[in-house]
């Protein structure tokens, strides 16, 4: 998806993905979660009780997985704005 610039987190990395997307959020830079599997989607969750352990690579997905900002207008500047942010991040 060429709208989507999606990143996973390392299982190495000590922070959580909502840790980072607020650590980039004070930096000035969204960041979105746009992968929510089905097991959490709250109709199929409730209505066959499903539970996020029986789902342990789609949970893991959402649990380290989020989306960049990426857009028609973003200047190489904004690009590595994003990478030095996410860099001093993770480091």
């Amino acid at each position: 998806a060429w709208h989507l610039y999606v990143i996973r987190l390392q299982d190495d990395v000590k922070l959580s993905r909502d840790q980072v997307i607020a650590e980039l959020y004070q930096q000035g830079i969204g960041c979105s979660v746009h992968y929510v599997p089905l097991h959490q989607q709250p109709y199929w969750r409730d209505r066959y009780a499903l539970d996020a352990a029986r789902f342990p690579v789609s949970q893991r997905l959402y649990e380290r997985g989020f989306s960049l900002p990426i857009y028609t207008r973003m200047s190489d500047a904004d690009v590595d704005r994003v990478i030095s942010a996410l860099r001093r991040i993770l480091d």
